[in-house]
């Protein structure tokens, strides 16, 4: 089973850097392999949702973040969402701070891939490559 990071997510679901080596590799695993862990859909609705809230404040049309709202959550549903547990938060909280430091959901992210098995999907493995016992792979070369 693979879980793929918010980068690779958003990698794959923004149409205008068409990486057509992770496409490829996405499109070619089973859809009950691919999993995506809720931080990662906080993480993208969280940018969405300050689209439309920075619409609002500067009196703009809101119809465009809506409508990305709306994309979001339809490109989101291609996955199975991996949910933050009590046993991938215990793996967290063992991650020595100044690993943690590279990113705070990132270490969340990667405990939930530890927790549950699966091989963590970026291209960061530099940062992610801190955190002993997580299996990494790229797919984007």
């Amino acid at each position: 089973m693979y879980l793929l990071d918010t980068d690779t997510v958003s990698n794959y679901l923004d149409r205008s850097r068409r990486n057509v080596t992770l496409r490829d590799r996405l499109l070619t695993q089973p859809a009950e392999r691919l999993w995506i862990s809720v931080v990662t859909v906080e993480e993208i609705l969280r940018g969405v949702l300050d689209a439309i809230r920075e619409a609002q404040k500067r009196k703009r049309p809101v119809t465009a973040a809506y409508a990305f709202l709306a994309l979001a959550l339809e490109d989101l549903r291609q996955f199975q969402v991996l949910p933050y547990t009590e046993d991938a938060d215990r793996l967290f909280q063992a991650i020595p701070p100044a690993v943690k430091r590279v990113g705070t959901n990132d270490c969340r992210i990667a405990a939930s891939a530890l927790a549950a098995g699966f091989v963590l999907v970026t291209s960061n493995a530099a940062d992610f490559g801190r955190i002993e016992g997580l299996q990494l792979e790229d797919w984007t070369r």
